[in-house]
């Protein structure tokens, strides 16, 4: 198992929390992905959001930070700013990334990198548990035809990666630095290239992953997933190159399990939570933009009130009761925290034979 339990779960270590919710009662999260911005700088092809039409929308940053003060008083530990735009477009991202870890609450930055310049690095780097890199191309021209970007891009964003690295070993900063790489028909067989460019720029990191059908309103369509049987040879490949500073991470579970679940209904959605750039609290990303898993809106609610009101004991009711996840998109977020909650609530028989 890799340190960071990608494709894994760390509820084991919020077993109080646990506790409570086996309990019945209303816990608060303890992470949050926030999409600052509903724009995009990129338009990569497998985007799971491009039929919102990147609206040019963007949360306020004063409401923000009021959020910030309501989710950490709620008992929010972490925040993920990601979600269906580019999180360095908002003009106030560092404010946000400092105020929030001055908070109390860890924070992770989910980036296409094209726009974190030396001095934006320097000051916000400190503050983050970890900045992942969205980088789905082994070479420019075809890492252009993924991310729909000119061909320079791709040396430019590598060249940010590369120094935020220096910075990080410079600064003695304890902060993690990855990439992802989304494989598809289109880079797979550009992934070895991919992985020996990025392991020259000092990151600690590389995750493949499979392509993941968020909606059926996306435009991209992969047709049959990339079997794992085919792409043992080339995950073995890319592996090879990892040492004690540099891990390449192929998610095979999500590979092998792609659209398995072994669990009928959501109880994951106490544990993880969404705040899209509309102002909206809904259950996940998938469901974002669906009214009936709206819980609320931070331009009308403060945090607790959406979180403890009424609207959403009821979603919750019927996303642990009646949803059926077979409904839902394959591989989501809290699939593993699912699987395990649901073998707390349908435990098997003779327990105390541990």
């Amino acid at each position: 198992m890799n340190k960071y339990r990608i494709d894994s779960h760390k509820l084991m270590y919020h077993l109080p929390l646990v506790c409570d919710w086996l309990n019945g009662e209303n816990i608060c999260p303890i992470y949050m992905e926030i999409s600052l911005v509903g724009s995009c700088n990129h338009r990569c092809v497998f985007c799971a959001y491009d039929f919102i039409g990147y609206p040019n929308r963007k949360l306020d940053c004063d409401r923000l930070l009021r959020f910030i003060d309501e989710a950490k008083e709620a008992g929010v530990k972490s925040f993920l700013f990601a979600g269906e735009g580019e999180p360095l477009l908002h003009p106030d991202i560092e404010k946000f990334i400092i105020y929030s870890k001055n908070s109390g609450i860890d924070v992770g930055l989910f980036t296409n990198g094209q726009l974190l310049r030396e001095e934006l690095a320097e000051s916000i780097l400190p503050f983050l548990t970890f900045v992942r890199f969205s980088f789905n191309g082994g070479t420019k021209e075809n890492y252009a035809d993924i991310h729909k970007v000119k061909p320079a891009v791709f040396e430019k964003v590598v060249s940010n990666i590369k120094r935020a690295s220096e910075i990080k070993e410079r600064d003695s900063l304890d902060v993690d630095i990855g990439v992802q790489y989304v494989l598809l028909p289109e880079n797979v067989a550009y992934l070895i290239k991919a992985v020996k460019t990025l392991k020259d720029t000092g990151i600690g990191y590389f995750v493949i992953k499979p392509f993941v059908q968020q909606s059926n309103l996306q435009s991209y369509r992969i047709g049959e997933q990339l079997d794992l049987n085919n792409i043992e040879g080339v995950l073995n490949e890319a592996e090879s190159f990892s040492n004690k500073n540099f891990m390449v991470i192929a998610r095979r579970e999500s590979f092998e399990g792609y659209g398995k679940k072994k669990y009928k209904h959501c109880y994951g959605t106490s544990f993880v939570s969404v705040l899209n750039s509309a102002g909206d609290i809904a259950t996940c990303l998938p469901y974002w933009d669906k009214e009936d898993f709206v819980i609320g809106n931070i331009n009308k609610n403060t945090y607790r009130d959406i979180w403890f009101g009424g609207r959403r004991k009821k979603i919750k009711g019927y996303l642990e009761s009646e949803l059926s996840v077979q409904e839902c998109p394959p591989n989501c977020r809290p699939n593993a925290i699912n699987e395990f909650l649901w073998n707390l609530k349908s435990p098997p028989e003779h327990i105390n034979f541990v």
